[in-house]
């Protein structure tokens, strides 16, 4: 098969080379051949008008690119309806047993199936205008950095959304000692992470049951190095054994790999009330997450973050989150007479959730917010 391909590439490189009449070199020949097998663009994009499918297929490959925690989570793509909707038939509760039955007849039960049902979010880039001039002068490369550019935040959104589709029941509080340097967003002190955070974490998650492997957490940039701080500081030879002084990296701690991302969640309180007979908390009243374009106006400055806001990061194990891409649409509008170029957008079906209805398996850890 690579046999032929190369034989009909270098076939191509030929008949280039004999239509352009003056320049039937060798040299010309081979340049188009070397073209043709390492410049790695969507196949059939250029010098062709733009088809939509290439470019839905482009989208579809690297959604979850720079973003691969997501994967971590089952993926209920396959339950989606019309490429909006996710609906999952789901068993009820099973029959009762009894040992050495004394009594009879026994109680009839009727199981109550219970269907799981949640809309996909629908994310839709900005139009992108593209003047034919810069088609003709440009050609593929122009395209390629406009969609670039609208891929990366694409992913970037999608990603917040699906970790605010994770959101937690439960948290932990950021035990390290509060301090101004550790306020994110916001003003006066926080508390800041710290190993013990970890060890709280996993205490927790094996009083849930939840297996021990494959647990996962989630930090932002700022807390992240908070932790790597505190393990940089230990006298514990263990803690030094896991930090990575060349790369900067802490990998794994008490059963949680680690993931960093420049953004995880935010609040706009740390107002959390103790859950009796735990070592847990939950929200005194509402659930006060940021939305997701709440918490990008912020990072992005076309917002004032809030005096208490806080951020929080996320423990989780991927059997107990889900995930679920729907449709994928390229829209396009070439040759426009008013615009004289050609337009284009793209829109992404996806969604998640938390899996268990008691949300244990899913656990926030939120610096906590101190006046002074």
């Amino acid at each position: 098969m690579k046999g032929l391909k190369f034989f009909m590439s270098l076939m191509v490189a030929m008949l280039f080379a004999t239509f352009v009449g003056a320049a039937t070199t060798p040299a010309v020949g081979v340049a188009t051949f070397v073209a043709s097998n390492l410049i790695h663009i969507p196949a059939g994009s250029l010098g062709m008008a733009v088809t939509p499918e290439i470019w839905t297929e482009y989208i579809i490959g690297n959604l979850f690119k720079n973003n691969e925690f997501l994967l971590h989570s089952i993926d209920e793509s396959q339950y989606v309806i019309g490429g909006t909707v996710v609906h999952i038939p789901q068993a009820g509760s099973p029959s009762g047993v009894e040992r050495n039955r004394s009594s009879l007849p026994a109680t009839i039960t009727r199981r109550k199936d219970v269907d799981v049902t949640y809309a996909l979010d629908e994310f839709t880039t900005d139009p992108r205008f593209i003047p034919y001039a810069d088609k003709v002068e440009l050609s593929y490369d122009k395209m390629d950095s406009c969609m670039s550019e609208d891929m990366m935040y694409l992913h970037q959104l999608t990603a917040e959304a699906m970790l605010y589709n994770w959101r937690p029941t439960y948290f932990i509080k950021a035990s390290k000692t509060k301090n101004a340097a550790y306020t994110i967003h916001g003003s006066n002190l926080r508390t800041g992470v710290c190993v013990d955070d970890f060890a709280k974490a996993k205490a927790i998650f094996n009083k849930w049951g939840i297996p021990k492997e494959d647990r996962y957490v989630i930090l932002n940039s700022e807390m992240y190095e908070q932790l790597c701080a505190d393990v940089r500081a230990s006298q514990n030879e263990n803690l030094s054994a896991i930090y990575d002084n060349a790369t900067g990296r802490l990998v794994k701690l008490e059963s949680f790999t680690i993931e960093e991302r420049s953004t995880t969640l935010m609040a706009s309180n740390s107002t959390l009330s103790a859950v009796a007979g735990t070592k847990y908390f939950k929200w005194t009243s509402n659930d006060l997450t940021y939305s997701v374009e709440a918490y990008e106006a912020i990072e992005n400055g076309a917002k004032d973050a809030g005096t208490t806001d806080c951020c929080y990061g996320l423990f989780w194990h991927p059997s107990c989150v889900a995930r679920a891409m729907g449709s994928t649409q390229m829209f396009a509008k070439e040759g426009d007479p008013t615009y004289y170029g050609d337009i284009y957008s793209f829109l992404q079906r996806l969604g998640g959730r938390a899996r268990r209805a008691d949300g244990k398996g899913v656990l926030g850890l939120i610096q906590e917010y101190h006046a002074s």
